[in-house]
């Protein structure tokens, strides 16, 4: 049982010293908790810091999970970060509660992470959602540990805890196989080569692709790689990202106006989907406001396997969403990039390599 402390809006409670030895690792419980009224109300199983790190920062810069009973009496699932055990949290996110109200239930919490910094949501099976803590807030091997935190005017009664490491849902590179590059290596102008261009302001210029008019729009790039089942992977050397945006695409249907898209803007990349025609000016919708820094010459990987998706930087993972199928679908056969001119310059791609994942 995990009292009330209703008085304490921070991150105290009963912790235990144990946690998981690797990156990849699992959180589950079952709770009951018997929350009511107008105010707000939270009980967090927050992820903190080993018993057995000596530190003066010990115990600082917790991300949590759990159930948020809000004012006015709705009820949803939330992330919430701790900057120290003693003081209110921040970075709050929140889903729908998909079971409804908490009070009367059983509730089952489970939390997958991915490589120490992002986070998968689910309860009583359930898909909620993820989040990637803030850069000061990942876990490490020092960072895994769980602490209970009921701020509320109820007791909350946890009947079981597991804790445990599991594989990675990332596989490995040995799963991918190559089913189509370019280069450009080849005179300047129209792609060819198999492409089909969304608009007519791009083309090949010095070895690479970019936009080439002088029209503010969008054009795409895509090529039918066939029904690849929601495993599919594109690569691609990226130049000038500093201040004009463009994208990798998979899952893109046979129109353009419709993709899952690792989103280049600002020097920035973010995961999301592509909401109307890529030819002009196209719409996104973010999985989440958490963007990674690229440079260029950056050799970008962009990557959806069953469900999930993230970008690796030059090798790294860096940056990850989950569901992203729930709007597009698996079965769009299309793969490519978009540019765009902003008035002055052009994002350009170069070394474009497209996979395959099917049979893995």
């Amino acid at each position: 049982m995990v009292t009330e402390q209703v008085v304490n809006d921070d991150g105290r409670g009963p912790s235990y010293g144990w946690q998981p030895f690797t990156k990849n690792w699992g959180f589950e419980c079952e709770v009951w908790y018997p929350v009511e009224g107008i105010d707000n109300q939270h009980f967090f199983v927050v992820f903190t810091d080993s018993w057995v790190k000596i530190s003066s920062d010990k115990f600082q810069n917790a991300a949590a999970v759990g159930f948020k009973h809000e004012f006015g009496g709705a009820d949803n699932i939330a992330f919430a970060q701790f900057a120290s055990m003693f003081s209110p949290f921040h970075n709050l996110q929140t889903w729908s509660s998909p079971v409804g109200a908490f009070n009367g239930k059983t509730l089952t919490l489970r939390v997958w992470c991915e490589n120490d910094e992002w986070l998968r949501i689910w309860v009583n099976g359930h898909y909620v959602g993820s989040k990637m803590p803030t850069a000061d807030y990942k876990f490490n091997d020092l960072r895994r540990c769980v602490r209970l935190v009921n701020r509320s005017y109820c007791h909350c009664y946890v009947r079981w805890v597991n804790h445990y490491d599991r594989p990675s849902t990332i596989p490995p590179l040995s799963v991918w196989s190559s089913v189509f590059y370019d280069d450009f290596n080849r005179a300047d102008g129209a792609v060819g080569g198999g492409w089909t261009q969304l608009g007519t302001d791009a083309g090949i210029v010095s070895n690479r692709y970019t936009h080439t008019g002088t029209n503010v729009n969008s054009v795409g790039l895509i090529r039918n790689v066939g029904n690849l089942n929601g495993r599919a992977r594109i690569q691609a050397v990226v130049r000038n990202p500093s201040t004009i945006d463009g994208s990798l695409m998979l899952f893109c249907n046979e129109t353009g106006t419709q993709a899952l898209v690792a989103n280049i803007r600002n020097n920035s990349v973010y995961l999301g989907r592509m909401t109307s025609s890529v030819n002009g000016t196209p719409s996104f919708f973010d999985f989440q406001d958490i963007g990674v820094t690229i440079a260029d010459g950056d050799t970008l990987a962009f990557t959806v396997y069953d469900e999930i998706s993230w970008l690796e930087i030059n090798g790294t993972p860096a940056i990850y969403a989950g569901n992203v199928h729930d709007v597009v679908p698996r079965t769009n056969a299309y793969a490519g990039v978009r540019v765009r001119y902003d008035g002055s310059n052009s994002l350009t791609f170069d070394d474009v390599r497209i996979y395959s994942g099917i049979g893995t």
